[in-house]
């Protein structure tokens, strides 16, 4: 009876949720594609009646020649009100400052008992199903290098626009990076992050999950909050490159332990991106390797050298002054389409010589046959956190990726 009771409760409020979004402009399917503590997220479609009253909406729906966009809806009369009061505004401003280059949030309405944040959909689900999918059709665990350095490559970007905009998001996981329908990367759940205009500032929370978050967190430590992104960037590129989490442990102490000890790596990997792994997963906040030494370092070169390329591509011509550009530092960026010099600035070193200092002593090996077998959620190892790592506490800027390649292009605490 229990049961059937909570059944009918959860009915009755999914229609209440039909209609609030109806009344808003917005007809919500039942197709659930994501949940979190306090919150469920939904497709749904926009009324035209509705994209009338929203430029941006249909600007960008327009561009995508479809009318679906993900519902996001929080029950804030169950949620403790302290995140209702802090953790969720900080959400809503998190998105709005990244605007266009990560989740594309529409608008917001709300009542006494639940808000909406309408968002832009990425119709590819998130890289965990994306690793994991691409390891089982392949037979052998994890991405292919060239793939994982694309997708890293974004995410680098993703991450530097966040903090250029002073936030940092304390809570990349896989689970937590979209794929759009062209392959774009976008970053979602700000839930965790935090917004602050002092560079080196500390924090205290223990936020995120276990087996992405740095050493400095799960020891209590202040910690700096782009540092801790680092670590967790070097836990993603291990789980895109291998298939599975470098440190599997569901208790800090013993996640503490085998941190210590340093990731193990599968025959074939290349000594290079063995290398930058290692760079970020350093125990020392400060001996992280920085986003543009990540940028810069040898493992990176290609998809450098794509950027290098693409760019070039993209500089128009202009006859009546036919004298060559003598430096990139001298191209002018445009609006949306070229790159800035900050991020030219992040691989340029690169081109000249210079990379991470371990890299250059490395002897590359020749790829060994990864053994194959068929590759499935358990087999790889890889899961999702909020089952496997116990979930502790709970400009427009021209940086992303996506916008150089040419491709037109989900919480915050402190």
């Amino acid at each position: 009876m229990k049961a059937a009771g909570r059944k009918k409760l959860d009915q009755r409020a999914f229609l209440e949720q039909v209609h609030e979004c109806r009344d808003n402009g917005y007809l919500l399917s039942s197709k659930k594609i994501g949940s979190g503590a306090f919150s469920k997220v939904y497709l749904a479609y926009a009324t035209q009646e509705r994209m009338r009253h929203n430029s941006k909406l249909a600007s960008d729906l327009r561009g995508k020649r479809h009318t679906m966009v993900a519902i996001k809806i929080v029950s804030t009369a169950e949620a403790p009100a302290e995140f209702s009061r802090k953790f969720l505004p900080r959400e809503i401003s998190s998105l709005n400052a990244t605007y266009k280059h990560l989740n594309v949030l529409y608008e917001t309405f709300a009542n006494s008992r639940r808000t909406y944040l309408v968002l832009e959909l990425a119709a590819h689900g998130d890289l965990l199903e994306h690793i994991n999918a691409t390891s089982a059709h392949r037979r052998c665990p994890g991405l292919e290098e060239e793939e994982a350095r694309r997708l890293l490559w974004q995410l680098v970007s993703a991450v530097a626009h966040c903090h250029n905009s002073g936030i940092v998001h304390r809570d990349l996981k896989c689970e937590n990076i979209l794929l759009d329908d062209r392959g774009c990367l976008k970053l979602s759940d700000f839930g965790f992050a935090n917004r602050s205009g002092l560079k080196n500032s500390l924090l205290s929370t223990f936020c995120g999950s276990v087996a992405y978050t740095a050493p400095e967190i799960l020891m209590s430590k202040k910690y700096n909050g782009e540092q801790a992104d680092l670590w967790s960037l070097g836990v993603i590129l291990y789980a895109m490159v291998t298939g599975k989490l470098p440190f599997k442990e569901c208790q800090p102490h013993g996640m503490l332990y085998l941190m210590r000890r340093g990731p193990t790596f599968r025959p074939g990997l290349s000594p290079e991106c063995q290398d930058l792994i290692r760079g970020l997963l350093q125990l020392r906040p400060r001996a992280r390797l920085a986003l543009q030494q990540v940028a810069t370092h040898h493992w990176m070169l290609p998809a450098a050298h794509a950027l290098f390329c693409t760019t070039l591509c993209a500089i128009p011509e202009k006859p009546e002054k036919p004298q060559l550009q003598t430096s990139l530092d001298n191209v002018e960026p445009s609006a949306d389409s070229d790159p800035p010099r900050s991020l030219l600035q992040l691989w340029r070193p690169q081109l000249q010589g210079t990379s991470h200092e371990s890299a250059s002593s490395l002897t590359p090996e020749p790829p060994r046959a990864c053994p194959r077998q068929v590759a499935d959620s358990a087999g790889l190892q890889l899961w999702r956190t909020e089952t496997a790592g116990r979930r502790v506490g709970r400009s427009r800027h021209p940086l992303l990726l996506c916008s150089i390649w040419s491709v037109p292009g989900h919480y915050l605490v402190s």
